[in-house]
């Protein structure tokens, strides 16, 4: 095919044309199709990290309603153990103020029992004077 003529010329790059022809609509149409799906994915991925952020957003909202319920929790917590610090501050003064009565009362109980052993040793001495007594009577 070495022939050089015009014609045959021609008639190679016609066929050179009509072969590139589909190449070039196939490379068109395949470029759109890409492109196409290019637009899908890339609009897919939008739309995923979109849901993904607004997930994290309402997970962010919720661990905030969390922390300001335990918030209000603790500060509840801790105006009931200031309370009670008071409280017991309260009694303490209380004991330490009846502490000393409490003393006094120790130490009467200890002389009410002390007398009391008086008053049975009073008694028995009593009781054997008045035997002797009914003897020197007798």
């Amino acid at each position: 095919m070495s022939d050089t003529s015009p014609n045959t010329n021609t008639h190679h790059q016609r066929h050179q044309a009509a072969a590139a022809a589909p190449v070039a609509t196939a490379d068109t149409a395949s470029a759109g199709s890409i492109d196409a799906a290019s637009r899908k994915a890339f609009g897919s991925t939008a739309l995923y990290l979109q849901s993904e952020l607004e997930a994290t957003g309402s997970d962010l909202q919720l661990l905030e309603k969390l922390n300001d319920a335990s918030i209000a929790k603790y500060e509840g917590l801790s105006r009931q153990a200031q309370d009670m610090l008071v409280h017991a501050y309260k009694v303490k003064q209380t004991y330490n103020e009846m502490e000393t009565q409490v003393a006094e009362v120790d130490s009467l109980v200890e002389s009410i029992n002390s007398l009391e052993q008086v008053a049975i040793e009073l008694d028995r001495y009593s009781l054997q004077l008045e035997a002797k007594f009914q003897k020197l009577l007798k």
